[in-house]
């Protein structure tokens, strides 16, 4: 079958041009973000720090909401980034490390940028459609999660097979196929998915000073509920079968 020259053809001059435009625009927004938090951007202050009238970037966003959405998957981007960027880092290592290593680049990536990191959670809409191009960063840090899990149970012991026990089983083995994990067992996924919310609610009350208020350290709560996690990866995937496992 012939190749469509329009799908390999390179971007015009005015394509470029306007890719750039896009991209300045999103930067513009991320740091106005960065400032004052997404709740009061607006168009209107978007086009003051680039220099250009509302109407002239409704011919780049059609809206806010389309803008906002733009700036959740660059935000999704950057963070996957950081988290496979600690995943090439810790490559070597052992499994609790490697999972120790993607959670506090998760943690160290939201400290440092805490109001995007909000964002992320709070300025997407549930119409809008993440294209894979951009949120393939994510999926590969949650295979990542996934894999070191299983590790983790396969060096206490644990022996999880693919088959679902449960409706939310097979609900977690069907996410684990989207993510390219077909044969993922479902505990081992039920895991994974724990860890993230565990990480992430920790991650979101350390941003809004909880901690700090109870004299307490993220860092450390956090490499303790990981040595938790770790802890029931044996028991959990074996379903029942107790491991103690050493600690991240």
């Amino acid at each position: 079958m012939p190749v469509d020259d329009d799908d390999t053809r390179p971007p015009t001059r005015r394509e470029r041009l306007r890719r750039q435009t896009v991209d300045e625009i999103v930067q513009a927004a991320l740091e106005l973000v960065d400032a004052g938090g997404a709740h009061g951007l607006s168009l209107a202050s978007v086009g003051k720090a680039m220099g250009m009238t509302p109407p002239a970037l409704y011919h780049y966003f059609a809206s806010r909401e389309a803008l906002l959405d733009a700036l959740v998957l660059a935000g999704y981007t950057d963070l996957g980034a950081a988290v496979q960027a600690a995943v090439r880092a810790a490559a070597d290592r052992p499994a609790p490390e490697r999972l120790s290593a993607i959670a506090h680049a998760w943690r160290r990536w939201a400290l440092d940028h805490p109001r995007r990191y909000s964002m992320l959670f709070t300025g997407s809409r549930r119409e809008a459609v993440d294209p894979l191009e951009h949120v393939s960063t994510i999926s590969q840090s949650m295979l990542a999660l996934v894999t070191a899990l299983q590790e983790v149970a396969a060096d206490a012991g644990a022996a999880a097979g693919p088959v679902a026990s449960s409706v939310l089983d097979e609900d977690l083995c069907r996410w684990g196929a989207s993510l390219g994990l077909p044969t993922a067992a479902a505990p081992a996924l039920r895991l994974a998915l724990s860890t993230w919310y565990r990480v992430h609610g920790l991650v979101s009350l350390e941003i809004v000073g909880a901690f700090g208020t109870m004299g307490l350290d993220g860092k450390r709560l956090l490499a303790a509920e990981l040595e938790s996690l770790v802890g029931e990866a044996g028991p959990r995937t074996a379903h029942g079968t107790s491991t103690t496992l050493p600690p991240v």
